[in-house]
């Protein structure tokens, strides 16, 4: 998320980890934007500082009912490692070809100031196919979906991807991006 902020001089990131406080939000709205704002405004009302919450899930509509974008990791197994996940999606997927196999990236982001909403969205940020097969048993950790995202444009996964092309996808996401830092830009500009 700190790649979508930008460089902004008077902006200081904090990560949640840094103040090793453990909080669990349950998850349990009817859309990614939903659960990334209650996760935003619950988290606010334990600090003075924006908090700023994202929930993301990978819709695939040629899975049909087998499939859930708010669900994506209790599907494959929460618990599961990640080889057993990119089967476990791999198996589900077995039959289908070609446009069957499109996947796109739903990414929520909200942003709180003590308990109160100031901002949500909800876009589409990568959209790929998913591949038919693992390209390796090598999965680098949490990252099983990315190990079998697939472009055909470069006939690889993201894993695969040099710089160059990894650069080139991310245009995918500038919309949410944009949004983000106009909203960041609007806070400053009052806060002066």
């Amino acid at each position: 998320m700190v790649s979508f902020l930008g460089n902004f001089p008077d902006v200081k990131v904090h990560y949640w980890a840094e103040f090793g406080l453990e909080i669990k939000i349950q998850e349990d709205e009817k859309t990614l934007k939903k659960n990334a704002e209650k996760k935003a405004v619950e988290i606010s009302k334990l600090t003075d500082w924006y908090v700023l919450a994202s929930d993301g899930g990978v819709d695939i509509p040629g899975l049909g009912g087998k499939w859930d974008i708010l669900r994506n990791q209790r599907i494959v197994g929460e618990n599961n490692t990640d080889l057993e996940k990119a089967e476990k999606l791999l198996n589900l997927m077995k039959n289908l070809k070609g446009e069957k196999r499109k996947a796109a990236y739903h990414l929520a982001l909200a942003l709180a100031k003590k308990g109160k909403l100031i901002w949500g969205t909800e876009q589409i940020s990568d959209r790929g196919y998913i591949a038919e097969k693992l390209p390796d048993r090598e999965i680098p950790p949490y990252r099983w979906m990315s190990h079998l995202w697939y472009y055909p444009q470069y006939n690889k996964t993201i894993d695969q991807l040099n710089d160059e092309e990894k650069e080139a996808v991310r245009k995918q996401g500038a919309g949410i991006k944009k949004s983000l830092r106009r909203k960041i830009n609007e806070i400053l500009q009052f806060a002066k």
